[in-house]
């Protein structure tokens, strides 16, 4: 299967929700080769890679989240209803990398407490979001678009992704940079919290994994 092919299953991965993007490069055998070349980005090679799978996640992406937004408006509680489903399944697989949850009822407690003081309002901030989806992109395991139902980015984000083809550049140029700097970032953070803390990380995640169904039962 050529890079192309690959960038598509990984993109689809990207915006379902309870899926992982990484995941699926680490099923495809290309999760190494990606933080390798993102790694050393101004090598030649590396930009021909990173160009080849990209193309195939950005064309799956827009129009994946177009058809998802379509089914949204359509079926919204079956479609929330299997959303949900999907997230759930991955608790399993996080749940066997935690040994102290302590770090993952911090985090619910935050993310919640957050969302009843100011309904965690992120919109229009599209560097953040753009930071957001660098870190998903990078920690293997984490759906994107739970941490997008987290902060009630989900909506928006989906939004952005399927009209990005008609360039509003006030949405697209701060998402860029914030995705940039932050995969940039956090690679070598996220590369140090794995060796030195991993079972607090993945407490963490499987707090913004529990905390995206609370919200999103909350919403609907």
């Amino acid at each position: 299967m050529n890079l192309f092919f690959k960038g598509l299953l990984i993109g689809l991965g990207k915006i379902i929700p309870g899926v992982s993007g990484s995941m699926i490069a680490i099923s495809l055998n290309e999760y190494e080769n990606m933080i390798h070349c993102i790694n050393n980005i101004f090598n030649k090679k590396s930009i021909i890679y990173l160009i080849k799978i990209s193309l195939g996640i950005i064309i799956s992406i827009i129009i994946g989240s177009n058809l998802i937004l379509y089914l949204i408006n359509k079926y919204e509680l079956f479609l929330y209803t299997i959303f949900t489903i999907l997230i759930l399944l991955t608790i399993p697989k996080l749940l066997k990398e935690v040994n102290n949850y302590l770090y993952t009822i911090i985090t619910i407690i935050i993310i919640l407490s957050i969302y009843l003081i100011d309904g965690l309002n992120f919109n229009n901030n599209y560097f953040v979001v753009g930071l957001i989806e660098s870190v998903s992109m990078i920690i293997p395991g984490l759906s994107g678009t739970a941490i997008y139902n987290s902060l009630g980015l989900y909506d928006e984000i989906l939004n952005l992704m399927s009209t990005i083809y008609l360039l509003d550049f006030r949405k697209i140029l701060p998402f860029s940079i914030g995705l940039l700097i932050g995969t940039i970032s956090s690679i070598k953070l996220i590369d140090y919290c794995f060796s030195k803390y991993k079972s607090e990380t993945y407490s963490v995640i499987l707090g913004l994994v529990i905390s995206s169904v609370f919200l999103m039962l909350i919403k609907r």
